[in-house]
């Protein structure tokens, strides 16, 4: 089958359908614990709700990836069982996209929406030819740390190429990755100027566009820190103010892209650390809760420009689900927009499962708790 026959053949009852709202927004952020341990955790925003699943994939599975001319890619067996939202993209695919998810060895990776996304050359291999939309599997099957990915990308272990979905964007499949390890290592991935760029992320939060360097350099416009600077003086008038929280005047109040990074960065690195796993894991929640957009927010009309494929019609973009990864714990939290409370996933309690499943997102609201017994069914 041709790339165009294969794009074409999107279905509607996919990710993306022609209905679509206007926008992807999404907020991915690491914090550490006092030890050091890391906890990976992202909202995704959508303005309709996607059509997602829960899926797990047990060591082993087999992964057969395609290239642009339809023909056989790169195949491999997973080495680490993983778990993780994901949509059946494209109707030939032998496995589902996945957009967030961790591994059993305290590997995590989160996507957001990157209009810029180009288009990048691929080799004549077809043994190593992966589609971007089976990066999830190839990164989180095979790998246990950032170093690791870094030097398989680095040795070109694989040819990366991007489909393009045109319900999605006229753009190459228009994502970049956030990839976190349980030391606290991240690093961002892009495909940007008809390249593979890979960068070191200090600031450990990724959003949507501008490209992530963008981002690092508007850094520079945040100097402010932390401390409440609650008196001063005009004249002879002294001035005080009436409770804590002047510290945040300089923060973006708007939930673009640009503003959600200023903001995520300045909750991860000054919120204070959790002493323990668990303290560390509500920390994250806290934070997220900065993230989570409730219906009608802000509305956007019908047309326009921004993340996503705009509708002819108004629409509000809210968040449809929320994860966190405790990567040293190997467990999964998920909420939907359905409820407040996280369920988790303990992928420990899973290695008995030798076959891919898949459970509903929004199922996981019904079990809070722990979810993972849906798994063993």
């Amino acid at each position: 089958m041709s790339p165009k026959k294969i794009l074409s053949a999107f279905i509607a009852g996919s990710i993306v359908v022609t209905s679509i709202g206007n926008a992807i927004a999404c907020t991915s952020i690491m914090v550490t614990d006092t030890a050091g341990l890391a906890y990976h955790g992202r909202t995704l925003e959508f303005s309709n709700i996607l059509p997602t699943n829960m899926t797990y994939m047990p060591v082993g599975t087999r992964i057969e990836s395609f290239t642009s001319a339809g023909k056989q890619g790169k195949t491999f067996n997973t080495k680490y069982a993983l778990i993780g939202m994901s949509a059946q993209l494209l109707p030939n695919a032998k496995q589902p996209t996945f957009a967030d998810g961790m591994n059993d060895h305290g590997l995590s990776m989160k996507t957001n929406w990157l209009n810029s996304t180009t288009d990048v050359p691929v080799g004549n291999d077809d043994a190593k030819t992966l589609a971007v939309t089976d990066l999830y599997p190839w990164i989180l099957g095979n790998f246990k740390s950032v170093a690791e990915v870094k030097a398989s990308l680095a040795n070109k272990e694989v040819d990366i190429w991007l489909p393009v979905v045109a319900a999605i964007s006229p753009n190459p499949f228009p994502q970049h990755y956030h990839v976190v390890d349980k030391t606290g290592d991240n690093m961002v991935i892009e495909f940007t100027n008809g390249k593979m760029n890979v960068y070191d992320n200090p600031v450990a939060v990724m959003t949507n566009g501008p490209d992530f360097p963008w981002h690092l350099e508007s850094l520079n416009n945040y100097t402010f820190t932390n401390v409440n600077k609650n008196t001063g003086q005009l004249g002879k008038l002294k001035l005080a103010t009436q409770d804590a929280g002047i510290a945040l005047t300089a923060l973006p109040s708007a939930e673009t892209s640009q503003g959600r990074f200023v903001k995520a960065a300045f909750y991860a690195n000054y919120v204070r650390k959790g002493k323990t796993p668990d303290e560390a894991v509500i920390n994250l929640a806290h934070i997220l809760n900065n993230f989570d957009r409730p219906y009608d927010l802000t509305i956007d009309a019908g047309g326009g420009s921004g993340d996503g494929v705009r509708s002819r019609s108004t629409s509000s973009e809210v968040t449809i689900w929320t994860t966190m990864s405790d990567l040293n714990r190997n467990q999964y939290y998920v909420r939907s927009i359905n409820g407040m409370n996280f369920a988790v996933v303990d992928l420990n309690k899973l290695k008995d499962v030798k076959q891919t499943k898949s459970i509903n997102t929004y199922e996981v609201d019904n079990a809070v708790g722990d979810v993972f017994t849906k798994f063993l069914k």
